[in-house]
């Protein structure tokens, strides 16, 4: 287990703008969930996004309270955002994403993390 307030298990500023840049997708006349999903799967893998480390224990004690409350995200830490996106999205198939994270949870929490975006 990490600790989640350690600086080096943030990833790097130019892997958090490419991660925001997917908020743009819910602005789209044409968006697709599934298929962002399926994007931003890829990109947290490829990017690796706060995927090599294990933060299970945080996600099950605090991180739940985020995605059950989504108004949460306004005020996020991004220590949290990027522990809450890699974990989701490193723990869940897309069947199972589409199943625990809304589109207006995504939403929430890919605005929040903008707000840390240099874009």
């Amino acid at each position: 287990m990490s600790d989640i307030h350690a600086l080096n298990i943030l990833p790097s500023q130019a892997v958090i703008d490419s991660i925001a840049t997917y908020r743009s997708e819910f602005d789209k006349e044409t968006f697709n969930y599934t298929q962002l999903l399926s994007s931003l799967k890829k990109a947290v893998y490829e990017l690796n996004f706060s995927c090599k480390y294990d933060n299970t224990n945080w996600m099950r004690e605090k991180g739940q309270d985020y995605l059950n409350n989504p108004k949460l995200f306004s005020h996020a830490p991004l220590i949290y955002l990027c522990v809450i996106l890699g974990d989701i999205f490193k723990t869940y198939d897309l069947p199972e994403l589409q199943e625990q994270m809304s589109p207006y949870i995504l939403e929430c929490a890919l605005t929040r993390l903008q707000f840390f975006s240099y874009h």
